[in-house]
Order: structure tokens, then C-alpha cells, then sequence
């Protein structure tokens, strides 16, 4: 029986450990489409405002 409940456990933090790598990997996603879309934002108040970001 215990082997059995390590067994379980060992099956569930590798899925943890998986679904966390699949949060962190959402989480990089979102960061680059949102410098992405604030590139773009800053290209176009430049564009419309003569205003610079650096």
C-alpha cells in the first residue's frame, strides 16, 4: 500500500511539474505579445504626438 501512495505522489508532482512548465511557458507568452503591443502603441503616439520613447 505504500508503494502504492508513493507511486501516486511521484505521478503527481511530475504533473505539477508539468503544468507549471505550462503556466511559465503562457506567462513568457503574454510578456512578449504585450512589449509586442506596446512597441506598437509607442510607434504610433510617436507617430501621432512627435512624442519619443526611449
Amino acid at each position: 500500500m505504500k508503494s502504492k501512495n508513493v507511486e501516486t505522489l511521484i505521478r503527481e508532482r511530475a504533473e505539477l511539474r508539468d503544468l507549471l512548465e505550462d503556466i511559465m511557458d503562457r506567462i513568457q507568452e503574454f510578456r512578449e505579445e504585450m512589449v509586442t503591443e506596446l512597441d506598437d502603441l509607442e510607434d504610433m503616439i510617436a507617430e501621432n504626438g512627435g512624442i519619443g520613447f526611449h
